[in-house]
């Protein structure tokens, strides 16, 4: 899948969910309120934070995936020999591990999910190892410490239960907006790295 798509398809489902958001906000603010959203705001913005989230995560876990396809590709284009590489990249060359085979590295999506989070530092390490510099982009560094901070929220959520009443519906909308700026940066270097 071309790196445009995947990120057209997260923004859909971001922009998607920002509308629900706005939906939610307005039912709130009816006169009178509609009682479901305003006994449960909490509920509410604690679950479209998650949302928010995971779709930042599954992003980030495609474009990872689709880049070191091509790698492999590449890679396996070039007909490289196996012992080759192996012999230039260990410091201690196995006789058991030597094969009369092209080099074929090919990365499944279960190391790119084990490898990526949607914790920026964590990203920019995982990214580096497939090549790309996220702090190369002035919007990446720009937003990555709210991305870092919504993420810490979300993991806080998720593994303590914790509140989300210092979070509004508004600051939902910000987040998405400032989400998609922080894909957007991500999408171009990676699209810039073939």
């Amino acid at each position: 899948m071309e790196y445009e798509l995947l990120l057209e398809k997260y923004k859909e489902q971001l922009n998607a969910l920002k509308e629900i958001i706005i939906a939610s906000k307005n039912r709130v603010l009816a006169d009178p309120p509609d009682e479901l959203f305003s006994n449960n705001v909490n509920f509410f913005v604690k679950s479209y934070l998650i949302n928010i989230c995971t779709y930042l995560e599954a992003y980030l876990q495609d474009v990872a995936f689709e880049h070191t396809k091509r790698i492999s590709n590449r890679l396996t284009q070039a007909n490289i020999p196996h012992n080759f590489l192996y012999w230039k990249l260990s410091k201690d060359v196995k006789e058991k591990d030597l094969d009369f085979k092209a080099a074929d590295y090919a990365v499944d999506k279960k190391e790119i999910s084990d490898l990526i989070s949607g914790n920026p530092y964590k990203s920019i390490k995982a990214f580096k190892l497939i090549g790309i510099n996220l702090q190369e982009s002035e919007k990446f560094t720009e937003h990555k410490d709210l991305v870092n901070t919504v993420v810490v929220k979300r993991n806080n959520i998720i593994h303590h239960n914790d509140e989300a009443s210092d979070i509004t519906f508004n600051d939902l909308i910000s987040n998405i907006d400032t989400f998609i700026e922080y894909m957007e940066s991500i999408n171009n270097l990676v699209e810039g790295a073939e």
